[in-house]
Parts: structure tokens; sequence; C-alpha cells
């Protein structure tokens, strides 16, 4: 079979299918005249019962009917148009009942079959005879090409024309038919004439597609026959395929396509047939997939561009508004009108070939983008205009990462983004009255960010570029934001915008400082802090604004990004200057968070800005000897200025519980920072006073706050607790600090206790849970950190060294934490602590720092015995076979036991005495499983002589302290 049989059957398949839908009308249409025709004859018939109307039972529940003769027409009719209520006698409305669905009439297969298949089906077989028999004249030369034309014209225009009378009346569905399959003579007759036989010019050639697309059109309207329109598109289609060979012409190509479209898509809005429609947009997209993608060559990149835009208006302009109730059945020919060009604008993106410039695709973007958001707007989608945003977005993106920018062509793209989002922020401002995100709002968000983040990643990729292209790209997209923000329900854009402009400033200098073609870090940084304040002046400017707090948000947004990119800066550096600059974005932060009385965001502000300062002074090598000083003084000033903010603030934080704690953290978040650069500045020989500078800081701002609030309010409470702890514990730290040896760990043993005690004053949870976890962290420190035990040399003394200190202080302060805990802690329990351990008198802060000081204390004891039996530079836990030292450490645990159990008889402490019971039994096992199998002589006999007397010291402290009572009264 050849091309031209598979042509003539696929249309006669798609004809036979595009005649179901007539098909489907014209037997419900029988079948409505069929039961119309028996209503009237029941009707008209003598004693022909007729049926009850919906209201005839509600009528006979009042009483009999007044008469038995058949109502009138009328009569029968009224109830069936409007339903009527019956109000019962206790005055409700009764409805009548629902009327029964419609019932869908049978199909008629066999007025199916034989009318309408067999109509087309023959049209189609004339269509292809038509064709065959061209074929064969052409392939064996029996008639001239002119003759071949005018008989393929006269055979077309005989059937048009023939079925027209008299066939038309009684016979449509066959007239149709013959009337589809001359058009598609017609077309195939014209078309050779002008590109297989060159009989006739371009516009005498055009002139009679167009004529015969006009005739087919007319007989469409006329008739109402889909299946003419459709043969009509058929043909139209197939002619250029089937007939014009190797020819390469797309003006003549699409210039022809669009006729057929303009006549097709007329036809379709005048019948109301979305699916002619949809049908056009199908058939034009697969010629310009397959010219774009196998004839269209670099230099004729511009005409595939001109050939999608021309199309898209086309289909946009006349797909603009839908015939009332079918707007659903016209939706997917009105979206992928215009949405489906993208398809192939994303093709023009990946292939570089078609040249290094964006300008040509960008107004094919500005074109659709337009259109889609026109079409979305007017048919009340909203999703076509944002599907459209984010179809640009992603092309534009695609786009910035294949080429290989210039400083050109980065300006080039600056300005596309620009205007391919200012077309949808233009509809914006339209329907600016759209509640939160209806409308077109979605699709200026998603056009505005997406074009900011796609700018924002190209930069990153593409490499010695100025910034200024970028920049003005980022401060348009996110000035749109900022517009964009100030309507109702989308106040949160500004803090996106605020959000996408930092980050991009922070990126440029951080992947692109140092490059030739950036400016110099100075430089840079003044146009940083000139976008960091005029983003400031912008949000003062909305202070009366519904959006005030998001503007203030979004200016906070972009000084803290900006902030936190100064942790890395290209090379030269000028140490004051960073540090400097760290500090003001870190004010500036700060600034917006006061304005709004945001104290999380001061929190922020505090903690962001000294975290950037500590990395550049403890692992960036910039601060040298000779400013060491100037980098110490703005540090210092910096824990003043962070910690009294609130104080100076007024009434802005007065219930901002976060304010408060940033200024009670700003001394421990910039500490190491400053003792570094102490030890660099001053030596460490007085390095205790700056902890107890610190802590007089924090003191000076708890007693400024104290007359803020009344004396039984919570706030007063909790702030006095935050600043008072930080006090004591720098206080605490001063003196270890001077130790150099473990002071950090000393340092919070100590505060932990310091804590516990300020908690017994003020009754604050968050007091003992940070004792708590204070505790907890040296416990895990002095037992589970092996590498203690390598920070400095083995002492030379033996017990009397830096282990007593190290591990003895620790224990101590949590023995006193513990204590301090014990009396008040199960009294003051809120509800949310209790559980079934308090229920039982368990007091969880007590038990954790009491059972830390126990197991600081027993490994100190075995670290003292390893150390005297030791050699070496360093201590060293060893697990070899000595056995003095082995007898040692069994007697050790012995006695701790006991002093463990004679603390807890004194003090009728239950856990302590389990706990020397537990190390009675670990040292019951160490000597059975391990001293009698390794030792020998007089230390097997001495370690079990020790176990011994521990045990009989026990047997008698229980039976003489603990159990006395018991047995006399059993006695």
């Amino acid at each position: 079979m050849g091309i031209f049989e598979l042509v003539a059957l696929a249309l006669a398949i798609i004809a036979f299918r595009r005649t179901s839908g007539i098909t489907t009308l014209n037997g419900r249409l029988a079948e409505l005249e069929r039961e119309v025709a028996e209503l009237r004859r029941g009707l008209g018939g003598t004693g022909a019962r007729q049926e009850e109307s919906p209201a005839e039972p509600l009528a006979r529940a009042d009483g009999p009917s007044a008469t038995d003769e058949a109502p009138s027409r009328d009569a029968v009719e009224a109830p069936l148009a409007s339903p009527v209520d019956v109000t019962p006698a206790d005055g409700g409305t009764v409805s009548p009942p629902p009327p029964p669905a419609p019932r869908r009439p049978p199909i008629d297969w066999e007025r199916w079959i034989g009318v309408q298949g067999a109509a087309v089906l023959g049209g189609s077989v004339l269509a292809l005879a038509g064709l065959l028999f061209f074929r064969y004249s052409i392939e064996h030369g029996l008639i001239p090409p002119t003759v071949r034309v005018i008989i393929a014209t006269l055979t077309g225009l005989a059937c048009v024309a023939a079925p027209e009378r008299p066939w038309r009346t009684r016979y449509p569905d066959a007239a149709n038919a013959l009337a589809g399959a001359g058009i598609v003579i017609l077309y195939a007759a014209f078309w050779a004439a002008k590109e297989r036989y060159d009989l006739i010019g371009l516009g005498p050639a055009f002139a009679l597609m167009t004529l015969v697309t006009a005739a087919g059109c007319l007989l469409a309207v006329r008739h109402a026959s889909l299946s003419i329109a459709v043969l009509g598109l058929v043909g139209g289609f197939l002619t250029p395929f089937l007939l014009a060979g190797d020819a390469d012409n797309p003006i003549g190509l699409f210039g022809y396509i669009l006729l057929l479209d303009v006549a097709l898509l007329v036809v379709a809005r005048r019948r109301n047939w979305p699916l002619l429609g949809l049908l056009s947009l199908v058939a034009t997209a697969l010629y310009q997939a397959l010219w774009i993608g196998l004839r269209m060559t670099p230099e004729r990149s511009f005409t595939g561009l001109v050939i999608l835009g021309v199309f898209a208006v086309l289909f946009a302009a006349s797909l603009r508004s839908s015939p009332t109730g079918s707007g659903e059945r016209w939706l997917p020919a009105q979206a992928g009108g215009v949405l489906l060009p993208f398809a192939f604008a994303v093709y023009f993106a990946l292939d570089v070939r078609l040249g290094p410039h964006l300008y040509p695709l960008a107004a094919l973007l500005l074109l659709l983008s337009g259109a889609a958001a026109w079409t979305g707007r007017a048919q009340g989608r909203s999703w076509i205009g944002t599907g459209a945003a984010a179809a640009t977005v992603g092309i534009v993106a695609v786009w910035l990462v294949t080429r290989s920018l210039t400083p050109a062509l980065a300006w080039e793209a600056a300005f596309a983004s620009l205007a391919l989002a200012a077309v949808f922020h233009g509809f914006v401002e339209i329907d600016r009255s759209c509640a939160d995100l209806d409308g077109p709002a979605a699709a200026g968000m998603v056009s505005a960010v997406g074009l900011l983040v796609a700018g924002i990643a190209a930069s990153i990729l593409q490499r010695n570029l100025p910034p200024w292209p970028w920049l003005v790209a980022w401060l348009g997209l996110g000035a749109l934001l900022l517009r964009h923000g100030s309507f109702p329900g989308r106040a949160f854009l500004q803090m996106v915008a605020g959000a996408g402009i930092g980050v991009g400033l922070g990126v440029l200098h951080t992947a692109h400082g140092g490059e030739p073609a950036f400016p110099a870090w100075p430089v840079y940084l003044g146009v940083m802090l000139a976008i960091a304040v005029v983003m400031q002046g912008v949000a003062i400017a909305r202070a009366s604004a519904p959006g005030y707090r998001q503007a203030e948000e979004g200016a906070a947004l972009l000084a803290l990004f900006v902030l936190l990119s100064l942790g890395h800066v290209p090379p030269p550096i000028d140490a004051p200057l960073l540090f400097a600059s760290i500090l003001v974005f870190g004010v500036l932060v700060a600034l917006t968070q006061t304005r709004i009385g945001a104290g999380d965001g001061y929190l922020a502000a505090t903690i962001a800005t000294a975290v950037v300062h500590s990395g550049w002074t403890l692992f960036g090598d910039v601060v040298d000897q000779a400013n060491v000083a100037a980098v110490l003084a703005l540090q210092c000033a910096a824990v003043v200025l962070f910690t009294l903010w609130p104080l100076a603030a007024g009434r802005r934080f007065g219930r901002a519980l976060g304010a408060w704690r940033g200024a009670a953290l700003a001394g421990p978040a910039w500490f190491l920072a400053l003792r570094e650069l102490f030890v660099r500045c001053f030596g460490d020989r007085a390095i205790g006073v700056l902890p107890i500078a610190l802590g007089a800081l924090a003191l000076v701002a708890a007693s400024r706050s104290r007359d803020r609030w009344a004396v039984d309010d919570p706030m007063r409470r909790s702030v006095l607790a935050w600043l008072a702890a930080i006090a004591l514990g720098f206080v605490s730290v001063a003196i270890p600090l001077q130790l150099e040896k473990s002071w950090m760990t000393i340092g919070w043993a100590l505060e932990a206790c310091a804590v516990a005690l300020l908690w017994r004053r003020l009754d604050h949870p968050g007091l003992k849970y940070f004792a708590v976890a204070l505790a907890a962290l040296v416990t895990a420190r002095l037992t589970l950190n092996h590498a203690v035990l390598g920070y400095y040399p083995r002492p030379a003394w033996r017990i009397v060294n830096w282990l007593l200190y190290t591990y003895l202080v620790p224990a101590a302060a949590l023995v006193g934490a513990a204590r301090v805990f014990a009396p008040a802690e199960l009294a003051r329990l809120r509800p949310w602590e209790r559980n079934e351990l308090t229920k039982r008198g368990v007091a969880p802060a007590t038990v954790v720092t009491g059972l830390g000081a126990v197991l600081v204390t027993f490994v100190w004891i075995n670290l003292a015995i390893a150390d005297w039996f030791g050699a070496g530079p360093h201590l060293v836990l060893s697990f070899q076979r000595l056995p003095a030292r082995d007898l040692s450490t069994s007697i050790a645990w012995a006695l701790y036991a006991l002093v463990l159990l004679g603390i807890g008889m004194a003090r009728a402490t239950v856990g302590l005495r389990w706990l020397s019971l537990g190390f009675l039994v670990l040292t019951i096992g160490k000597v059975f499983l391990y001293d009698l199998g390794e030792l020998r002589d007089l230390y097997r006999v001495m370690s079990l002589l020790g176990l011994a007397a521990s045990l009989i010291l026990v047997s008698f402290a229980y039976q003489r302290f603990i159990f006395r009572n018991t047995t006399e009264e059993e006695r």
C-alpha cells in the first residue's frame, strides 16, 4: 500500500470518527420525535388513561378528584413546566419530588452504520479514488499536467456542487461526505498546480487555496456539518505534506497554514466547535515541530521565532472568549494555543547554534507571556498565566546556564529578565484588588521570584563578569516584588525581595571577589551598604501601611544575609574595616527588629554578628599584631552595644523575651574571640579581668532592667534569671581561667553551682535546667572524654596535681548544686514537670547533679592510681598486669563504696546507699573475676582481706544504723 492509500484510509477513519457526535444527536432527535408522537396519540385517544403528573398524588391526598375526565394538554404540561409547592395543614411547605433523570435514548446502530457510516466512508473512498487516479496519471504520463489539474478541479467542484440539490434535503449525511471529499480534491489540485507543475504563481495559488478554504468553511457553517469542517481541515493540512516534495519554503508553507487556521477558527467560533479549534492547533504545532526540528538552520532561527509568535497571537486572539456554557470545552485549545509555543522556546534556548543573543528569544517570550496572561485573565483561568510565568523562568534559566556570557550578554539577560517580569506584573497592577494570590498575582510572583533565583544561580556559574548587570536585574526584580507586596494578602513578598537581594549581594563577592572584572572590595562593600540603607528607608516609609512589619523583616533579611556572607571576603583584607562593616550590618538588622519589637529577630542579629566576628578572630588569619587592639576595641564595643541595646529601646522590647536573651548572650557569644584578642594584646596574666568585666556588664543590665516590670511579673523574673545567670557564669569562670588547665570544664561546673544558687532566689525552671545541662556536660567531659588525659603533660607530683583540682573542684561544685536543689525541688515542680518518678519522691535535678559528682570522683580515684603507678610524659590508662596497682584499685573501690554508704546513712539518702552497694558489687566482681586469677601471694591475700573487711563493715553499718529498729521490734 502506497502513501496515497494510507492517507486516504486515515481520512476515512478520521471522518468516520468525527461524525459520531452528529450521529448521536440525530438519534436522540429521532427518539424525542417518536416520544412526542406517542404522547399526542395518547392524549387524543378515547378512554386512554393519562399518566399522573407529579402534582396529582399531592392533590389526591386531600380528597377524591372532582372529575375523571382526561385533562387538557396544557393541564398535563403545566406541572412539568413549573413545580408546585403544596402547603399542608401545619403551614409547612412540601416540595414536589425531583423530576426523574432524562433517559438516554438507545443508539440506532442500523441508522448509524447505514446512513452516516456509509456516507462518510463513501466520501473518503471517492477522495481516495481521485488521489489514486491522480497519482497514476502522473506516474504513467497519460495526461498532461495542465489537463490533470483541470480534471482534478472539475472533479472537486462537482463533488462540492452536486449534492446541493436535490440530495441535501433528503440525504444530508451523504451530501456532507461528498462535499468534504470535493474539498480535499480541490486542495490537491491547486497545490499541485503551484508546487508540482509550476502552472500558476504563488499569488494565484494562495488565492485559490483561500477560496477553497472559504468554500469549505461556508459549507460547514451553512449546513452545520462538523464532518465537512473536519474533512476540510484534514485535507488542508495533508495537502502540503503529500505534494510538497523536497521544497523548503517556510513563508509559503506557514502563510498557507495561517490562512487555513484563520478560516477554521472562524468556523469553530461561529458554530461552537471547540474540537475544530483544537485540531487546528495540533496540526499547526506538528508542522512547526517538523520544520523547526528538520529544516530550520541557524540563519533562519529568527523566521522560526516569528512563526511561533504569529500563530500564538492568532490562537490567543481568536479564542479570547468562550460561548456561553462551553468554557470547559474550549479550554484545551485556549490554553494550548498560548502555552504550547513555550515548548519550542525551550529548544531555542538549548541549541547554542542558534546564536548567542537572548533578545530574539526574549521578544518571543514577551509576546507569549503577554498573550498567556491576557488569555488567563479573560477566561478567569489564572493558571494559564502562572504556567507561562513558570515556563518563562525555566527558558531563561536554560539559556543562562548553556551560554558563556560576556558583559554585553549579561546586560542583555538583565534587561530581558526585567522586561519579562514586568509583563506579568502589569496584569497584577490591573487586578491589584484580587485577594491573596488569586488572578494574575501568582504569575507575577513566580516570574519575579523565579527570575531572581535563576539570576543568582547563573551568577555563580558565570566567571569574570562585572557585578553590575546582575545587581541591576536583582534590584529591579526586588522592586517589583516590593510593589507587589504592598497589595492585600501579599505582604510576605517584601520579605522574599529582601532575602533574594541579600543572597544575591552575598553570592557575588563570595563567588567572584578578587577576579579581575570584580571591583575592589571596599567599593563593593559601599554598594552593599547603600542598598541595605535604601531598603531600611523603604521599610520606614511604609510605617503606616498594612504590610509594614513584613517590609521591616525584608530589610532585616537583606542585611542579615549580607552580614553572613561577610564570613568570606577576598584578599587583601583590612581587618578593622571588615570587623566594623560586620558590626554595621548587625546594627542594621537590630534596628529593623527594634522598630517592630521583634525580640527573636534581635537575638538572631546578636548571634549572627558574634559568629562572624568570632569566625574571623579564631579561624581567619587576618588580625595581625598591628591592628589587634583596634579589632579588640570593636568587638568590646559590639558586646556593650548588644547587651545594653534593649535598655535603650524603651518599651519596644517590653514583652519580647528574645531581645533580653540576646542581651544576656552577647557576652558569652563574643567571649572566646575576646579571650583570643585579650591574650594577644595583654598576655594571659590578667585574663581573669575579662570574664569579670563581662559579668559586671550583665549585672548592670540586670540592675537597670529591674524596675521595668512589677515585682510579681513573670517577665521580670525571666529577664533577671537570664542576665544574672550569665553574670554568675562569668564570675565562676574568672578563677579557673587563671589556672590554664581545664579552665573551661571547671568554669562550667562552678557555673552550674552558681546557677543553682540563683534558682533558689529566683524560682525560674530555666535556671534549673540550665544548671542540669551544665552538670551533665561536665560529667560527660570528665568521664567519657579520653582526650582529657592528653591535654597536658603528666604532672611531676603525685595526687596533688592538676588532676586533683580538674576533677575534685567540679565534683565539689556538683555536690553543692545537688544540695541546693534537694530541699526545694519537689515543692517547686510545675504541673508539666510532674511524672511517675517525681510522684515517688525522685528529684531529677538533684539526682543528675549528685550522680555526676559521684561518677567524677570515682574517675579521679582511678586516674590518680594510674598516675601513681604510671610512667612516661603523658598519663595513659594501661591494662597490663601490675599487682600493686590492681590491689590498690580494688581497695580504693571498696573504700569509696564505704564512704558513699556512710554519707548515705548520715543523710538518710536511699540513692547514695544504693550507689554504694553498686560499687561494692563492682568491687566483688573485680576481686573474684580478676584479682584471684592474676594476683599472687600476699597481693591476693590482701585483696581478699580488704574485700572481707569492707563487707563486714557494710553489714555492721546496715544492722547498726538502718535496720536496728526493725530487729528490735522482731525481738
